[in-house]
């Protein structure tokens, strides 16, 4: 899996692409870590158009980072889930609260 980061105006975004499975959730994690101890963020938004696939572990690794930024009063928002990601998500009951919806 691949994660670019942009920051601009308290947005951090994170655009994953490829695989977010049990080989890449830590990559996940650390990224987010990134964003939370960096610049001023308000909201963190996770990308996933070009994300091709989410396993159990990358939808839990989605979940419990969510907790984490929203603990924080941070707003969390996963954004253009497409394919068999966003019906994973669906099947799981999790898009809406990831998605902001």
């Amino acid at each position: 899996m691949r994660i670019t980061s942009r920051s601009a105006d308290g947005v951090t975004r994170l655009s994953l692409a490829g695989e977010l499975d049990m080989s890449s959730t830590q990559l996940l994690h650390d990224q987010v870590t990134a964003a939370l101890d960096g610049a001023h963020t308000r909201t963190l938004v996770i990308d996933a158009v070009e994300l091709d696939f989410c396993d159990s572990s990358g939808i839990q690794a989605l979940v419990v980072n969510h907790r984490r930024v929203t603990e924080r009063g941070i707003t969390f928002r996963l954004t253009n889930a497409r394919g068999v990601t966003r019906r994973a998500l669906q099947i799981t009951g999790v898009l809406d609260a990831l998605s902001g919806d």
